[in-house]
């Protein structure tokens, strides 16, 4: 981003994420599943020092543009010279957009799924599964 922000001097030693989400993090990404101390909290500031420049720089060009509130569209134009992060976002959005779509299309209350069965509903168990496969199988023993 442009320049480094001091945290606040109440924020400074405390971590913002979990020790499970950054070491689950750091876990995914190719360290050890028990990773140290010292590289959970390192990797916790430099986080969080990101997502403090991040907000600066969206909260800035909300200011330039005569708003209060920061916008989607400003956090783009705060990750607008680094494409990887600008496609993420895209990316991320898209997805939402498309699963509430999907939710909007989806009824819950319709039965039309359970009434074109025609009452063939088979109670679940494992009792009667061995049944089901040895009716199933062709060319068995």
């Amino acid at each position: 981003m442009s320049e480094p922000r001091a945290r606040a001097a109440k924020n400074r030693g405390q971590q913002n994420f979990t020790e499970a989400e950054l070491k689950h993090f750091l876990h995914a990404h190719g360290d050890v599943q028990h990773a140290l101390e010292s590289t959970t909290k390192t990797l916790d500031e430099i986080v969080t020092d990101f997502i403090i420049e991040l907000c600066f720089e969206a909260s800035r060009a909300a200011q330039i543009a005569g708003r209060q509130k920061v916008k989607l569209d400003d956090i783009k134009f705060a990750c607008r010279k680094n494409p990887a992060f600008l496609g993420k976002i895209t990316e991320v959005f898209e997805k939402k957009s498309f699963i509430d779509e999907a939710k909007k299309t989806f009824d819950a209350t319709d039965d039309k799924l359970t009434k074109s069965s025609g009452g063939k509903v088979e109670t679940l168990g494992e009792e009667d599964d061995d049944a089901d496969v040895m009716n199933n199988v062709k060319g068995g023993r």
